[in-house]
């Protein structure tokens, strides 16, 4: 509330309790997406045991499903994560080459 003057203590008491659910929205947000890529890991380490283990034709029935679902799972991970990586080049990239044009100076100090 930038120029608007002092918070009254309403204004301070709201804002106050918006800070603290935003902090609280945000560490939730931050343990989802450990949890996230924490399953991820372990879909990928279960895969290279099943792997060795086909290797070794010791594989069930039930373990060789397994295997199969986890592969596709984890070659969808790793194909959205290329993407992803992509998106961000590309991004970066744009932004690069619009500070560039832009000449103004204080873009370029960012």
């Amino acid at each position: 509330m930038k120029g608007r003057g002092p918070l009254t203590e309403e204004q301070e008491a709201e804002l106050a309790e918006l800070q603290s659910k935003e902090a609280q929205r945000k560490q939730q947000q931050t343990e989802g997406k450990a949890k996230y890529r924490r399953a991820r890991k372990a879909e990928a380490a279960r895969v290279v045991v099943l792997e060795e283990l086909a290797g070794r034709e010791e594989l069930t029935e039930e373990l060789a499903a397994e295997l199969a679902e986890l592969q596709s799972k984890v070659a969808e991970s790793k194909q959205q994560k290329a993407e992803n990586n992509a998106r961000s080049r590309r991004a970066r990239k744009a932004e690069a080459a619009r500070v560039e044009r832009c000449g103004c100076g204080r873009c370029r100090s960012g």
